[in-house]
């Protein structure tokens, strides 16, 4: 009798251990109702996270439908969509430059000059080159082009960081010496000034590009 009175006991406590036990799987350690409630805004995506996941996809889903037309079409691809030309010449070219690597690096080593004289007469040849090809050179599509993906590059690492600051589990190296709050409202505020940064890199990358685009610079 005594052990089927205890066992009605024992079942609110296994039940608040069993509860306990969800939220510290899913919000990490230190279970508490206020404090989970922080985690769950921490968790919580924004439009800002859907629209970068959206982007994502996107450059996913472009690049297999490029990869399918190429396979398919191939060399007639330009010939059918006639506004992707340059850029399917422009690869082609680059892959062409790889293919033949090993030949050119044959004739690089031929060509080096072997005495003094033939040697100020290289260095001359290309001193006059780079002084034709400055002439000639788009500056304006190559500092796009740098800025674009310089742009990129930071932007990928600041999704990154994101993604890492969405965590509501504490590391284990700083678990000891900081508490859990501390860390969600650190994460909270990591989050909110990510998005005013990327909000605010996006616009001065459209402002730079208008600019650069348009000769802005003389009306500022």
């Amino acid at each position: 009798m005594s052990d089927t009175k205890a066992s009605p006991a024992q079942s609110p406590a296994k039940a608040t251990k069993g509860e306990s036990s969800q939220r510290r799987k899913k919000f990490g350690d230190d279970p508490n109702s206020a404090i989970d409630a922080q985690a769950a805004v921490v968790m919580q995506k924004g439009l800002l996270d859907d629209i970068i996941d959206g982007i994502q996809l996107g450059f996913i889903a472009i690049a297999l439908i490029c990869i399918i037309f190429i396979a398919v079409f191939g060399k007639s691809l330009p010939n059918i969509f006639p506004v992707i030309a340059p850029i399917y010449n422009m690869v082609m070219r680059v892959s062409g430059a790889l293919m033949n690597l090993p030949q050119c690096a044959a004739e690089l080593r031929q060509q080096i000059p072997t005495n003094l004289d033939g040697l100020m007469e290289l260095s001359a040849s290309i001193v006059t080159y780079f002084r034709e090809t400055l002439h000639t050179l788009p500056y304006k599509e190559c500092v796009l082009a740098f800025s674009w993906a310089t742009y990129v590059w930071e932007a990928k690492l600041n999704v990154r960081q994101r993604d890492r600051l969405h965590e509501v589990k504490r590391p284990e190296a700083i678990a000891s010496f900081i508490s859990r709050q501390v860390y969600l409202e650190a994460n909270s505020y990591g989050l909110d000034k990510s998005s005013l940064a990327l909000v605010k890199d996006f616009v001065n990358q459209l402002q730079t590009t208008f600019i650069i685009m348009y000769d802005l610079i003389p009306m500022l």
